[in-house]
């Protein structure tokens, strides 16, 4: 279905990712170090799995680079690390440098629906970061939980016209989300209306 490049120096999480991917149908490619992250973007893959803590160059530098690079540029990306900055390295590459983060340790369900809902959309990704509730929500998935960040892609993916296959189990309510999001405590007052609003609908014009 696509090529997803893993960026992660820890051999045993690469290869369970790996499989976790492939299992679902994609082609993942392993890449160590930031070096080879680059080397291999150049081909290009669909989306880039990238962990920050990299033995030769910081993964904001990756992050920078790829941006920097008009082949690369344009690559959805989607963060994979333990470190406790992650947000703050993303809002130092640019607010649409990466589609959404995920802490470590990892739960592979929540990753590779995660990785879905990017891949399926990675244009509209940008449409939306532009509006007022797509900032909203842009700022629940670069700093939201795991579990924060899985519930607001399955919602998007609700509503995108076709909605997810049947045998996907309901998507969390827009209610559920500020419900979720106010318990995180990553929303104000006035934020909890604007996403409270109605969808963004994902893929509507195209």
């Amino acid at each position: 279905m696509a090529t997803i490049l893993i960026v992660e120096d820890e051999e045993a999480l690469a290869w369970v990712v790996t499989h976790c991917l492939r299992k679902a149908g994609h082609t993942p490619i392993v890449a160590a170090t930031g070096a080879a992250a680059l080397r291999d973007a150049r081909m290009p893959p669909d989306l880039i799995l990238l962990d920050l803590g990299l033995p030769d160059l910081s993964g904001a530098e990756v992050l920078r680079r790829l941006q920097a690079t008009p082949e690369t540029a344009r690559i959805p990306v989607v963060i994979a690390s333990g470190q406790l900055d992650a947000a703050a390295v993303v809002a130092e590459s640019g607010t649409r440098a990466v589609a959404a983060i995920l802490r470590k340790p990892l739960q592979l369900p929540q990753l590779c629906a995660v990785v879905a809902a990017v891949l399926r959309a990675p244009a509209e990704w940008e449409e939306w970061a532009g509006q007022r509730r797509g900032q909203v929500l842009y700022r629940l998935i670069t700093e939201g939980s795991n579990r924060l960040v899985h519930q607001v892609c399955r919602r998007l993916e609700a509503d995108r016209p076709g909605g997810p296959p049947s045998s996907v189990a309901p998507a969390p309510s827009w209610a559920d989300l500020v419900h979720a999001a106010k318990g995180e405590g990553l929303l104000s007052d006035a934020e909890k209306r604007v996403l409270a609003a109605g969808p963004v609908v994902l893929g509507a014009s195209r």
